[in-house]
């Protein structure tokens, strides 16, 4: 990807709110709202339609990830010097995966089972039928809570098999049945009567009836012990007597300290009202929900007071950050780098009053303002850069190196300047480009009038005629024309074409060639 910016030497170029391409930092981009935005990044990439329903992908050297119908459909491949991997699949219905490992490979097909592998935390999980589907066809609903219903009991399979690493475990009508086992570690639940799990020289746990619960943990030459009878009453404490904490009514009523860590905590009543004091991690917290809250976790901080203030505070070694929300509707965002950052510089700040206005700006010079700003969140490379010029009454930007756009209303009206360009447009009215003194294009009404005098050629056409042409550089000439054709015949029949002129153009990097349509 060239380092240079597109932005900074006059080939940014757009067609209203529709049609957009340039650079931002290291990064270069094309949108064609609302349907396609794709970014690139030295060796990544980011590209999505119509996100979140159709699709959006995410590309780096290892990986190539594409999501799509809200979600549902997944598709992933891995890649190594000596290894292929792909996950795909539509949530529930189908699951499978290819590799040039056997055993990498496998396929599931809901409702009638198969296997899935390196998913929910296992290495494999094999499942035979899942009988709640017959419901939906037994005993028809119209009831959104019976469906609800049918929809969970849809997704527990008959039996399953399942292995994590050396544990080998069983279930049948998953959760109610299970049982498993390993060099070290035993397992059984029979729903809800009765449950053990024990790992040697780490824990031993049982429940009676999912309400008596015991539990033992190793620690070093010391024992945790913990008894909990569901909702009253709960007891955690060690042998030494150094860590002890009970609970009234889980969760409700809470209190405990632990003497290793210097660890005191009350809740009382959750979540209303939360202490907490520890040495090791350092923990601060003092909330009084939902009025007032203060948590300081080693170097971050939260603090609100409901609802007009929250804010979330960062100090790391090499910047420190503060996101500040006053009554939802005003953000003020701040970061300080030490040692400045490429693209943030040494200062960074941005203002939101929503949905009305942001502005950002840092000490490089970049800046951005628009009118309106209707995201309730900060995205400026996905949903914003794809979304954002819908909603548009005013906008204006700065870079560091000079270069500026401004535009209104949904980009009506827009241009693009520097030192030694300027770029205007109205769509289907005019279009003007000049760069150093020198008028390089003008082309008004859908190019019914158009003048082109650039490194290809110095052309004048009237009534859509030319009538005088001198070609400067007949084999960039050639290139430029030929992909232009091209493009023009994919977005459709090429003499309905002529006449839109230079209100669109397309910028390709690798020729550098701008071509106009």
């Amino acid at each position: 990807m060239a380092k240079s910016s597109v932005f900074a030497n006059g080939s940014f170029d757009w067609f209203w709110f529709i049609y957009e391409q340039g650079t931002y930092y290291d990064s270069t981009y094309t949108v064609y709202r609302p349907l396609y935005v794709k970014n690139v990044y030295f060796d990544s990439s980011f590209s999505a339609s119509l996100m979140p329903l159709i699709y959006w992908n995410y590309t780096t050297p290892n990986q190539d990830a594409t999501r799509a119908l809200l979600g549902f459909y997944v598709s992933i491949d891995y890649r190594s010097a000596n290894h292929y991997e792909n996950d795909t699949g539509v949530f529930p219905f189908v699951m499978y995966g290819t590799s040039n490992d056997k055993e990498d490979q496998y396929f599931h097909l809901w409702p009638f089972g198969g296997t899935v592998k390196s998913k929910l935390g296992a290495d494999s999980i094999t499942t035979c039928a899942f009988p709640g589907f017959a419901l939906f066809i037994l005993y028809p609903t119209t009831s959104y809570y019976v469906f609800a219903v049918y929809l969970v009991a849809s997704m527990i399979p008959i039996y399953a098999h399942y292995t994590i690493r050396d544990y080998d475990g069983h279930a049948i009508i998953w959760p109610l049945i299970r049982w498993g086992k390993s060099p070290n570690r035993d397992d059984v639940r029979i729903m809800p009567f009765y449950a053990h799990s024990k790992k040697k020289g780490y824990y031993s746990t049982a429940s009676y009836g999912m309400l008596y619960n015991v539990r033992e943990e190793y620690i070093g030459n010391d024992t945790m012990h913990t008894v909990f009878l569901v909702p009253f009453y709960a007891r955690r404490w060690l042998d030494s007597g150094k860590a002890d904490s009970s609970t009234l009514l889980w969760p409700f009523f809470s209190w405990g300290y632990n003497d290793k860590h210097g660890n005191v905590e009350i809740n009382f009543p959750w979540p209303l009202v939360q202490i907490r004091d520890c040495d090791d991690p350092y923990i601060y917290k003092r909330i009084f929900f939902p009025f007032y809250g203060k948590y300081i976790e080693k170097r971050k901080t939260t603090f609100f007071i409901s609802p007009f203030y929250f804010v979330l505070e960062k100090q790391k070694d090499s910047f420190h950050s503060q996101y500040s929300f006053y009554g939802i509707l005003f953000w003020h965002f701040k970061r300080d780098y030490k040692y400045g950052h490429k693209r943030y510089g040494n200062h960074w700040r941005f203002y939101k009053l929503w949905p009305l206005f942001h502005y950002e700006y840092n000490d490089k010079g970049n800046s951005s303002f628009a009118i309106l700003s209707i995201f309730p969140f900060r995205d400026e490379e996905g949903y914003e850069r794809l979304y954002q010029p819908f909603f548009s009454l005013v906008e204006y930007a700065t870079r560091d190196d000079g270069s500026k756009r401004f535009g209104l209303l949904l980009r009506t009206y827009f241009q693009s300047w520097g030192d030694s360009y300027f770029k205007m447009k109205i769509p289907f009215i005019i279009s003007y480009h000049r760069r150093d003194d020198t008028v390089q294009h003008i082309s008004l009404l859908l190019s019914f009038f158009e003048y082109t005098n650039d490194e290809t050629i110095n052309e004048l056409c009237i009534g859509w005629i030319p009538v005088y042409r001198n070609v400067k550089d007949q084999k960039q000439y050639d290139a430029k024309k030929k992909l232009s054709l091209q493009l023009k015949r994919l977005e459709g029949d090429y003499d309905s074409k002529i006449a839109y002129g230079s209100t669109m153009s397309y910028y390709n990097d690798a020729t550098g060639y701008m071509v106009r349509f």
